[in-house]
Parts: structure tokens; C-alpha cells; sequence
């Protein structure tokens, strides 16, 4: 009978620890009217996209990413490559990262979190025209 309600009490120490657990928010981004441009930079290459269509999609594209328990702590990605995404607006800039990391690929927010993301979109940031 010990034994039953030691381990009763033990998964019942578990489960409250794991309904604790910190809730992921999912990524915060700009209103696409808001956004003058987006310039986005891989390598030595930064395109700028003003196109309001484009904005738009890149954003809901964006937004559709799967928020993930890893955490943001730095001001860039630990990667060692990386494409740079700075939403320009008239009065400054909000700057996120996008980067392949073991075959998958994420959306870094710094200091806010780490979404994943799918193949097609970090292909389509990597695009040049």
C-alpha cells in the first residue's frame, strides 16, 4: 500500500511540474501596413522588397511558423549561416533571422523565441531577384 501511494504521489509531482511548464507565445511581427520594406540580406547579398503584395505573403508566411521550447538569447542566430530579414518601417527597424539547423529550418526572433519553419520559405528568402 506504501508503494502504491509513493508512486501516486510521485506521478502526481510530475504531472504538476510538466502543467507548469512555460507556454511558447507564438511570434510577434509587424502589421504589414506598417512595414515600408523588408530588406533581406544572405551572405554579401541584401535585396529590398517594398512590394506590398510580397510583404504581405512573406508576413503570413512568417506568422504560420511553429513556435518551439528553444529559447532566443543572443542578438543572432549561433549558426554559421544565416539570412538577416529587417522589416523597415518610418521610424526604425525590427530585424529577425532565418537559418537550416540539422535539416530544419527556423525563424530566430532575438530574445523572444525560435520558430520552426518550413523548406519552401527559407527558400524563397534565400531568393535574389
Amino acid at each position: 500500500m506504501k508503494k502504491f501511494l509513493s508512486l501516486f504521489l510521485c506521478l502526481t509531482c510530475v504531472l504538476t511540474l510538466v502543467a507548469c511548464g512555460k507556454k511558447v507565445a507564438p511570434i510577434t511581427l509587424p502589421q504589414t501596413d506598417e512595414i515600408t520594406s523588408i530588406d533581406i540580406t544572405f551572405g554579401e547579398n541584401t535585396v529590398s522588397h517594398s512590394d506590398k503584395t510580397w510583404i504581405s505573403e512573406i508576413i503570413a508566411d512568417i506568422s504560420s511558423s511553429e513556435p518551439t521550447k528553444k529559447e532566443s538569447v543572443q542578438d543572432c542566430p549561433q549558426v554559421e549561416s544565416y539570412i538577416k530579414i529587417d522589416f523597415q518601417f518610418e521610424t526604425g527597424t525590427s530585424t529577425i533571422f532565418a537559418y537550416e539547423d540539422s535539416g530544419k529550418y527556423y525563424i530566430e526572433q532575438p530574445y523572444q523565441g525560435i520558430y520552426k519553419i518550413d523548406s519552401q520559405l527559407f527558400e524563397r528568402l534565400q531568393e535574389t531577384d
